[in-house]
């Protein structure tokens, strides 16, 4: 599945275990984004950052290195698709594990502990933010494709 949304911003496409209501608010992330131009007065990372210190790194570490929560370095053997890292981060340990199983991500790492749902706590787009800037804040992964891996349109320069 692969829902274009305004002028060229399109979601990357989803693995099929991904619930309908996950997918829509995907489409609604990217909706909303297309249609705001995709810009605010920060950019993603640093909306992402914020959203990151004030929550996130209460469990992840100040630097992503972990505490109570993995370390965030190797997010992206994990979850190879920002899309599914997404969803992670939106369903949390416990609804992941009624959605989906025991599992999670590409290694199968068993789920434990208690990730818990940010789908109430942030929109969609600020979920999607943070887990861009885990992904190239703490994996170490280039900006502008990981953007497009999740799906976020990046300011002009």
């Amino acid at each position: 599945m692969d829902p274009a949304g305004a002028e060229g911003f399109t979601l990357p496409a989803m693995r099929t275990r991904r619930s309908p209501a996950a997918a829509v608010v995907l489409v609604l992330a990217a909706a909303l984004l297309a249609a705001c131009g995709g810009e605010s007065e920060e950019g993603p990372v640093d909306v992402g950052r914020g959203v990151y210190g004030d929550m996130c790194s209460t469990c992840h570490g100040d630097a992503g290195q972990g505490g109570t929560g993995p370390a965030l370095g190797e997010t992206d053997a994990v979850f190879p698709s920002c899309t599914d890292h997404i969803e992670w981060v939106t369903l949390g340990s416990e609804r992941w594990q009624e959605a989906y199983g025991d599992t999670y991500g590409a290694t199968d790492k068993p789920v434990q502990g208690g990730m818990p749902s940010m789908e109430d706590r942030f929109t969609a787009e600020e979920i999607a933010a943070v887990v861009l800037f885990e992904r190239v804040e703490y994996a170490g992964l280039p900006l502008e494709e990981t953007a497009a891996d999740c799906g976020i349109t990046l300011p002009a320069d």
